[in-house]
């Protein structure tokens, strides 16, 4: 495959970044507030991650950093009201910093900030937002409890209404109850919004958000009414304090309330604006979903970090080779080839996904089942994202033999950061169902009509006979290398099994299962549904972003990548294609081997697609030694660990 790209950094860079840079002010907020904001960092932290310190330290550290950080003036709950953009490109400056500061401000910002904003009204904001501006108060987002995580709706902590002095009575009435890994909160925390079920008159009006306060804020002594102490250990985010916290008989005014749609008035009468307690209770946990696109955010930048460290040091390592000439450049092998350049691909496919779901998000004006689409796809591409770059790291690292081991190199550093993110703000396993019950909603109606025969029969079927001779045994690589080709098995994957998924919901039916019982019977199937939907919809925001790229040479090398990216995850599922008689084993083996051809042709440019990012996301100051520009990792490390230079 003799191809030949034309590289632009720049249109390279727009495409891959296009929610924050296809708008009128993209150059302004990439050059001044990125930039700027990235040198305050340089010049008022040491923002470098932290590899070796103990933690009491470390989360001293963080929180020195913090406060130096909102010294600054630029962070302010109000920008993300303001242009959730902005509030996104600081994000972006703050991923080359040590993971524990920036989930220390996401924290204080946007989950208790944000939730304030959101459920509040203009009397919170007005009190509580310049304190936050400054982190004179510290802030924390009291959901999780030893008990109950993802399951919000069971939470335990009680808040009853006292009509006689207008007070919130808070208590955790259980062990379970425990308030668990609320971050900012162990040591240095002073108020959470506390999510609690409200109890009126002997009623429990559900989970309900308070702002209630920890600490004193002169002496930092815990208040009375209060029991809080330190998580311990953890694999990660280290400079975060981590604290359980129970409550007894502790009092909060009535005002801390956030009555933004559900209210106590003065007299005592509680209203919600709020048809049902379901929307109530999607609108109380919805700084969830922000949360998420940061989760989706997150690792995409890791990737990006390790898999430019996983690459550079490929193109420089040289093992074994014929005898008497140089030895080769692993990059040159297919074992490492044919691994790397896949993740390349769904490097750039996850941030197509990724810019498609912030504009989403983002929408001035949308319907209920467009929030509930949104919502449900960026759960399940949060979890697809965080599941690939765990799997994805452990590799990275292991191609880079024992100096991918040196904590210099970030590998273990990554790895231990990231995992954190496959469970807060939901595990994997949960968004996945979250996803698949939208994905089934489209099914109830034809349900209510003509049953599931007649929804299988109407809707499936007819697009699942295409697995026709045309489809199964072309094997011409111009029609392997198509789009066409590749939207097609996506969505037969798809569908296949969600056809599989409603066939096995109605047998369950039959033999007089509950639905709970049903769907846990088909739950693997039910994940592998939500999976399926994911892939397809990263594969179409690719095709989307790539029509939109205006720059003709960028378009081609975007549009190779994607096609390397779905062909690698046919060939990952061969044994589902297979076996859905999808793909013939002729086909299969033309599969492989245009991805070989892809790579080849991609190989010798990968340095560059890479590198367009490299300048504004990756902070030269991480100094990783198998990742220097000059490729010159023998020295570098050397200089890294002390080794002297050479006499002879």
């Amino acid at each position: 495959m003799d191809v030949k790209y034309i590289i632009n950094k720049v249109q390279l860079y727009q495409a891959r970044n296009s929610a924050l840079c296809n708008h009128d002010k993209a150059r302004y907020f990439f050059f001044q507030y990125y930039k700027e904001f990235s040198q305050l960092l340089k010049t008022h932290i040491d923002n470098r991650p932290v590899i070796d310190m103990v933690s009491e330290e470390h989360k001293a550290k963080t929180h020195r950093d913090a406060l130096e950080v909102c010294k600054m003036g630029v962070l302010d709950v109000r920008v993300i009201q303001k242009d959730p953009k902005i509030f996104l490109s600081y994000l972006t400056s703050l991923s080359g910093c040590d993971i524990s500061l920036m989930a220390k401000l996401v924290i204080h910002f946007q989950l208790f900030g944000g939730t304030i904003l959101e459920l509040g009204t203009e009397e919170h904001h007005n009190k509580y937002f310049p304190d936050i501006k400054s982190m004179k108060i510290v802030g924390g987002f009291g959901m999780t409890e030893m008990g109950h995580g993802s399951n919000v709706r069971q939470i335990e902590t009680v808040a009853e209404y006292d009509h006689n002095t207008k007070e919130f009575i808070i208590n955790s009435p259980t062990r379970s109850s425990t308030k668990f890994w609320i971050g900012n909160m162990a040591k240095y925390g002073t108020h959470i919004v506390l999510f609690c079920r409200l109890i009126y008159k002997g009623e429990d009006k559900g989970v309900h958000g308070i702002i209630t306060q920890i600490r004193d804020l002169d002496s930092r002594k815990v208040l009375a009414g209060i029991e809080i102490g330190d998580c311990g250990p953890k694999i990660g985010w280290n400079g975060i304090d981590n604290a359980w916290i129970r409550f007894t008989n502790y009092r909060v005014p009535k005002e801390n309330l956030l009555n933004r749609f559900a209210n106590i008035s003065d007299s005592g009468e509680y209203t919600c604006q709020l048809s049902t307690p379901g929307k109530l209770f999607q609108v109380t946990i919805s700084q969830l979903v922000f949360g998420r696109l940061l989760y989706i955010c997150g690792p995409i930048k890791a990737l990006v970090v390790t898999l430019r460290t996983g690459l550079t040091y490929a193109f420089n390592r040289r093992q074994f080779g014929e005898k008497g000439k140089k030895e080769d450049l692993i990059i040159n092998y297919p074992s490492h080839y044919q691994a790397l350049l896949p993740m390349l691909s769904h490097l750039v496919a996850f941030e197509f996904a990724r810019d498609s779901i912030i504009e989403r998000l983002l929408e001035p004006k949308t319907t209920d089942e467009r929030l509930d689409e949104t919502n449900s796809t960026i759960s399940g591409v949060k979890a697809l994202v965080n599941e690939y770059t765990m799997i994805y790291l452990n590799k990275l690292r292991t191609f880079c033999g024992g100096n991918g081991v040196s904590s210099y190199n970030l590998f273990g550093y990554y790895r231990n950061e990231m995992d954190i993110f496959q469970t807060a703000e939901g595990d994997g396993a949960v968004l996945y169902q979250q996803l698949s019950k939208f994905l089934l909603s489209e099914y109830k109606k034809w349900y209510k009509k003509e049953g599931v025969t007649g929804y299988i029969i109407k809707e499936v079927q007819t697009f699942l006979a295409t697995s026709n001779p045309m489809y199964t045994h072309t094997r011409s690589i111009p029609y392997i290398l198509s789009n066409e080709f590749h939207h097609h098995a996506f969505l037969y994957r798809f569908e296949r099994v969600r056809s599989t998924v409603i066939e096995k919901l109605s047998h369950s039916k039959s033999k007089k299962m509950t639905f709970l019982q049903s769907w846990n019977d088909s739950l693997l199937y039910v994940i592998e549904m939500a999976k399926a939907y994911s892939h397809l919809y990263i594969l179409e925001q690719s095709h989307l972003a790539i029509r939109r790229c205006q720059d003709p040479s960028t378009r081609n090398l975007l549009n190779d990548l994607i096609k390397l990216y779905a062909l690698s995850n046919i060939e990952h599922d061969f044994a589902f294609f297979r076996n859905c008689n999808f793909l013939s084993s002729g086909k299969a083996l033309a599969i492989s081997d245009a991805i070989k051809e892809l790579c080849i042709g991609i190989k010798p440019y990968a340095l560059q697609i890479i590198n367009s990012d490299y300048n504004v996301l990756i902070d030269p100051l991480l100094n990783i030694p198998l990742a220097n520009l000059d490729g010159d990792y023998i020295n570098h490390m050397a200089d890294r660990v002390g080794v002297p230079k050479a006499n002879l």
